[in-house]
């Protein structure tokens, strides 16, 4: 009901725009802008003691600049143009000037500035760049914000294509009629509180709370100015640098290319960051304060769109979280971020959480009652045994380990930048491999039996990327002389001590691979995959290893879309293809 009415509205305000006319005022004159339109189409900015108003203009728009800076006196100004005015008197109205020009400038100053309370849009440009304008920056706006499009002396019609198809986008989340609009314009619609239209300005008033993914290479310029209840100090840092492979990659003959196997490894500079203030720590490592995402929350912090299964991504830039997994309570004390996006998993476990541990020394010597830090999903969901069991094996005392089964709010936390990222760009850091030895040194069962070759497989239970003729490959490299493991039957130590006694380690791609990590002697590893399978973990893993690696490829039941990625094929069954492997294979069997 509340869309149609919104509906209603922008239409009877597109008519009555149409009755009087699409041509501007003679010898340039302009309707008066002020607080009496503002009152006249019921709106007012919000209702803060320190709101924050920005001015959007280029070129010759003195007067309508000074017009707002006096509209919005005592309010913290900002005023965004390529070059400042001398006449604007900025100094005089407390504003301050940034220095920008294109979208992209503007989306990076008013990152640490936002959340926004009104935005006025003075470009000198046609309603289709300003459409443009709002699409990209509108959701820097705090929910009860306002835009305004102030349209005079721009010199064209008051009712444009564009600027029709842009009232269109904003009540295309009515989902009353087909708009066309996208994922992006539905968004952008739903988040429209309230349009008033006159000939010289539009007014749009926001709702929804978007919260800002904030990236980790850009977090220690933008967190503290952008959540002033929030402070960051920097623990430690660990230059970025360049990882070079020396060992031979081999992958061997597909029906598709199989990218990201990269010789060349870049990674980033690694921040130890410790975060005070109301912190709310939800659940799959989604970690955020009042308008911002925090980069911990994200695994993979370096690809184009971040990505957190409890954040609705909006796009690049933008999330939204849903009401209910805001926490109702807090958790005292000093803690540790070591949750990951899907907790009790292996895999992840193994891979996002222990590639966070090399900071906890430094941080547990700054803050002597520091706690480790997980979720569980719910109460009474599981005993937490595989975490504490790493978590100790690496040093961390089992008194300093503390899970949370229910979003709390935190006012102490410490996050590291991981040191393994499985998505492009993949990276590894060489000193990861210090973190393996480190709980190697506890973990590893030296008293189990080892065996030179051995084949990792899995069991029929498990439901992702099932090999269908697995019983048949694990003859076919038993009769090769290797000896069968299914690691999920092993306790964790006795893994480690299997895995670090073995020259030459094969089996299907997956977790159960991962605890290659604790190899001392490898020299060749095997890997059989699905064309499908993207995940990069076993490339990541033994780039630190200095062993040669051998892929062998076969087709998936489901492929990829052309020139696209799905989540069926990623998970995929399959079948190994002796037909187009096994002299390859066998070529390199012989050869051990």
């Amino acid at each position: 009901m509340a869309e149609r009415a919104l509906t209603n509205k922008v239409r009877a305000g597109l008519r009555s725009l149409r009755r009087r006319g699409e041509t501007p005022p003679a010898d340039g004159a302009a309707d008066e802008v002020g607080p009496g339109l503002l009152a006249d189409a019921g709106l007012e900015p919000p209702a803060r003691a320190d709101r924050s108003v920005i001015i959007l203009t280029q070129g010759d728009t003195r007067t309508p600049v000074v017009e707002w800076l006096s509209e919005f006196a005592g309010d913290r100004l900002h005023v965004i143009s390529l070059d400042a005015d001398p006449e604007w008197d900025l100094d005089g109205h407390g504003a301050t000037h940034h220095r920008a020009e294109t979208l992209d400038q503007y989306h990076w100053l008013l990152k640490p500035i936002g959340p926004v309370d009104v935005l006025i849009d003075l470009l000198p440009v046609d309603d289709a760049t300003h459409l443009l304008t709002w699409q990209r920056l509108f959701l820097h706006l705090r929910p009860g914000g306002l835009w305004l499009v102030d349209r005079r002396g721009q010199g064209q019609s008051a009712f444009t294509a564009a600027f029709a198809s842009w009232v269109q986008t904003m009540v295309a989340a009515g989902g009353t009629e087909d708009v066309g609009a996208n994922a992006r314009d539905l968004e952008l619609g739903a988040s429209t509180a309230q349009v008033s239209i006159s000939r010289d300005l539009l007014v749009i008033k926001k709702r929804r709370w978007h919260f800002l993914k904030l990236r980790d290479a850009e977090t220690n310029r933008v967190l503290e100015s952008r959540e002033p209840n929030l402070r960051m100090r920097e623990l430690a840092g660990v230059k970025g640098g360049e990882l070079i492979i020396g060992s031979k990659i081999i992958s061997h003959e597909s029906t598709v290319p199989i990218p990201d196997l990269n010789t060349t490894l870049t990674y980033p500079e690694l921040h130890l960051r410790h975060y005070t203030g109301k912190i709310a720590y939800v659940s799959n490592a989604l970690v955020h304060g009042e308008s911002t995402i925090l980069p911990d929350s994200f695994r993979h912090h370096l690809e184009a769109s971040p990505r957190n299964v409890r954040v609705n991504s909006i796009s690049a830039a933008w999330g939204r979280i849903r009401q209910d997994l805001r926490p109702k309570d807090a958790l005292p004390g000093h803690y540790y971020q070591l949750d990951c996006e899907n907790p009790g998993h292996f895999g992840h476990l193994m891979t996002e959480v222990i590639s966070r541990l090399w900071g906890w020394d430094a941080a547990k010597a700054e803050i002597p009652d520091l706690k480790a830090l997980f979720r569980i999903r719910f109460p009474h969901e599981r005993d937490p045994a595989l975490e504490r069991r790493l978590f100790t094996a690496y040093g961390i005392d089992e008194d300093d380990i503390v899970w949370a089964d229910h979003p709390v709010y935190v006012e102490s936390l410490v996050a590291a930048t991981p040191q393994f990222h499985n998505q492009r760009p993949h990276y590894v850091h060489p000193g990861l491999i210090d973190t393996w030895r480190r709980i190697g040194e506890k973990l590893i069962n030296r008293s189990v039996e080892t065996h030179d070759q051995i084949f990792i497989s899995r069991q029929d239970t498990l439901s992702n990327r099932v090999c269908r003729n697995a019983r048949e490959v694990e003859r076919w490299f038993a009769d090769h002389g290797f000896t069968i493991i299914y690691p999920e039957t092993l306790d964790l130590g006795e893994q480690a001590g299997i895995f670090a006694g073995a020259r030459v380690i094969a089996g299907f791609g997956g977790s159960a691979l991962f605890n290659a990590i604790h190899a001392e002697k490898l020299e060749t590893l095997i890997i059989l995959n699905h064309e499908s399978y993207t995940a990069r973990n076993e490339h990541l893993i033994s780039a630190l290893l200095d062993c040669d690696v051998h892929y062998f490829w076969s087709k998936s039941d489901v492929a990829h879309p052309p020139g696209g990625w799905s989540e069926e094929a990623y998970y995929s069954s399959w079948e190994f293809d002796f037909d187009h492997n096994r002299a390859e294979v066998e070529k390199l069997l012989a050869e051990l």
